[in-house]
């Protein structure tokens, strides 16, 4: 076999310890103890990858110097390698779904090569297990922190031709084509090429054994069948770990043969709109996996997932949790290019919020959203968070240049378009604010806080303040955060319900006093501000 890896598979995340460590633990459980064969198999490849031998797991080596062959093994007639290699994923997916299933650190061995990928082990741990690992961590070394980064990843499998005959086969495999193309366009996500995929068109494969084959976390795969009026498309999304569906959806169209590529264009971007984005299905599935090991082991995940969690609480504890976990992996790797965007991000939003910072936050993250764009000029999402920026510096017009052109950088996501309509919101286009977080609400439900706060904008300028406290009371955020019981108050104020806003005035007055000027800071339509603070002194609230 010939290695067909990307370089980023052949080069792990983690030091060489970690690897050896895992090594060990598969090697001393009962299902590899029973077996000196695979033992040995896994040990050779494993401790000839760390050397940097990547080029030397060829089979002959693997049978003379793990498996005691002669050194007259002919690999063109004796295919044991092959067999025991086959043996051998099998009993490492039997081990992740037992023994191994807490570990951190996954290592398998991909189909079409015997050189050994490492990986993230997403997994759920209790709070009290993870406390200890943390605590033994720092025991051993007080100053090592590891940050992965590495992505998630997804492949496309060949769809399903179901049709009579086997018609339409070109319809069929331009999916698998056309929308690994596309989710390649998505910054968070590393997608497997197609052709990697292909070997997996007639087969039945357990969803466990092909995402350990392939490296990857989540697999979409689908079916397209016909009547004699229409055709029908079934898509979905499969957590790779357990095997297990968490997405799906049937689209129906009528047949017409002249429309066959709008069909499929039609299909492909509603699949990326929802799957894709930070508040996509595969990143909510996949935070609601790990969440349980957020709050105590700021070493197990990614920077950029820290995040996304970060971002579902807005707390203080959380926010900075995250910004020290993007500056570290920042130091180990300067020009990460998500990094850097979301770090920048990160100043921008915990100062909007009255937050502890770093010194000069707003200028400090231009110049790290502009040294993302040097390393990445057509990155969708630095784009965005630019326009933020020029929302923070006041620069209207250059925010909504910025915010325009992100649209065009690549095919956006409902959580990109809820991103973007709030941007557009803070920036005083409420009419577009509206459409694009009305039409990211449709495709996903699982939006942030913070969608609503721009819906409560949208209705609040208008004058519609019973719809505009309809998405206040939609706010769910921390008790950190000063713009709920604000935006509560501001619209019961309007409305004359003097007695409901009570609790609001009275923590907005104990709490968020000297921070209510941060209105300032990302909106930039001065008549709204006043309007929210006039509402807010109708609630009983003193504003001096």
């Amino acid at each position: 076999m010939t290695p067909n890896l990307p370089e980023k598979h052949l080069l792990p995340d983690y030091s060489k310890k970690e690897i050896l460590d895992e090594l060990d633990r598969i090697l001393t459980s009962d299902l590899f103890s029973r077996s000196s064969v695979l033992t040995n198999f896994l040990k050779y490849i494993v401790e000839e990858t760390l050397k940097g031998n990547n080029e030397e797991l060829k089979e002959y080596n693997i049978a003379v110097n793990a498996l005691g062959k002669s050194d007259d093994f002919n690999p063109q007639i004796d295919a044991i390698v092959r067999i025991h290699a086959g043996r051998l994923r099998r009993l490492l997916n039997e081990y992740y779904m037992g023994p191994g299933i807490k570990d951190p650190i996954n290592i398998g061995v991909v189909k079409g090569t015997y050189v050994p990928v490492f990986r993230p082990h997403l997994i759920n741990k209790s709070k009290t297990e993870t406390e200890n690992e943390t605590k033994t961590e720092t025991n051993v070394n007080t100053n090592q922190v590891v940050f992965s980064r590495s992505k998630l990843t997804l492949a496309v499998l060949p769809f399903r031709n179901l049709c009579q005959d086997g018609e339409y086969q070109f319809f069929v495999d331009g999916f698998g084509e056309e929308l690994t193309r596309i989710f390649s366009t998505f910054e968070d996500i590393a997608i497997v090429a197609h052709h990697s995929t292909l070997r997996y068109a007639n087969t039945f494969e357990d969803i466990r054994v092909i995402g350990s084959d392939l490296g990857v976390h989540y697999l979409l795969n689908g079916s397209v069948k016909r009547s004699d009026k229409q055709i029908r498309v079934s898509v979905g999304l499969l957590e790779t770990m357990n095997g297990t569906q968490i997405w799906s959806k049937t689209y129906t169209h009528d047949l017409d043969k002249d429309e066959f590529i709008a069909i499929q264009d039609q299909i492909d971007e509603d699949i990326f709109s929802v799957l894709s984005g930070q508040y996509g299905f595969i990143l909510h599935n996949t935070m609601s996996v790990i969440q349980h090991e957020m709050d105590t082991n700021l070493q197990t995940f990614d920077a950029i997932l820290w995040n996304y969690y970060a971002q579902k609480t807005h707390s203080i504890k959380d926010c900075q949790k995250s910004r020290k976990a993007l500056e570290k992996a920042l130091q180990n790797d300067p020009n990460n290019v998500m990094c850097l965007v979301v770090l920048g991000d990160t100043y921008l939003f915990t100062h909007s919020l009255g937050y502890p910072n770093i010194k000069d936050p707003i200028n400090e993250a231009v110049k790290l959203i502009k040294k993302a764009i040097r390393l990445a000029p057509l990155s969708q999402y630095a784009y965005l968070i630019y326009g933020w920026a020029n929302i923070y510096l006041g620069n209207k017009e250059e925010a909504i240049n910025a915010l325009d052109y992100s649209i065009e950088l690549g095919p956006p996501s409902a959580s990109f378009n809820g991103q973007l309509g709030f941007a557009l919101a803070c920036v005083g286009d409420y009419k577009r604010a509206k459409a694009l977080l009305h039409e990211s609400l449709a495709l996903n439900p699982y939006c942030p806080w913070w969608y609503y706060m721009g819906f409560f904008f949208v209705y609040y300028q208008n004058h519609k303040y019973k719809e505009a406290l309809m998405y206040a009371q939609k706010i769910h955020v921390s008790e950190d955060v000063f713009v709920e019981p604000l935006f509560k108050a501001a619209a019961m104020g309007q409305l004359g319900l003097i007695e409901e806003a009570k609790t609001h005035v009275e923590i907005l007055t104990k709490k968020f006093a000297d921070i209510l000027p941060n209105l300032n800071t990302f909106l930039l339509d001065k008549t709204l501000i006043d309007e929210i603070i006039e509402g807010a002194k109708k609630a009983g609230l003193t504003i001096d």
